[in-house]
């Protein structure tokens, strides 16, 4: 076997590990139920409630305890008007205690002590 050979099956046997790792990952975490769908978009502040239909989808993932809940506002159609004003990068993490309150809005991992779970945080890592 050629060298270059032996390195595209090393290349192909990493992609696999990564793909299954992240699969893993992402298995504890899970959707929220529509009622829980329903609490958490209600929870968000009122500009994203705000925002047109069909140009904003929320995703959100939710810890497998129930307890914290991760936002991402992914802008649909994000090159044309009106949903180009609406393109942002921003997260948001929620927490349930008697109602869901939004604990953290940014675009790079929430402080550490606030305890989010990893599953939650998927490719984010908390900060110090």
């Amino acid at each position: 076997m050629g060298s270059s050979r032996r390195h595209l099956v090393w290349l192909a046997g990493l992609i696999a590990f990564g793909t299954l790792a992240s699969a893993a990952a992402g298995a504890i975490r899970r959707e929220p139920t529509l009622i829980e769908r329903a609490a958490i978009t209600a929870a968000l502040p009122s500009s994203i409630r705000g925002y047109p239909v069909g140009c904003v989808w929320l995703s959100i993932a939710v810890s497998r305890s129930g307890r914290f809940a991760k936002v991402v506002p992914d802008v649909l159609r994000a090159t044309r008007p009106p949903c180009l004003k609406y393109a942002g990068n921003g997260i948001y993490i929620l927490k349930r205690v008697t109602r869901w309150r939004v604990i953290f809005t940014g675009s790079v991992g929430p402080p550490c002590a606030l305890r989010v779970p990893t599953e939650i945080l998927g490719r984010l890592r908390c900060t110090r």
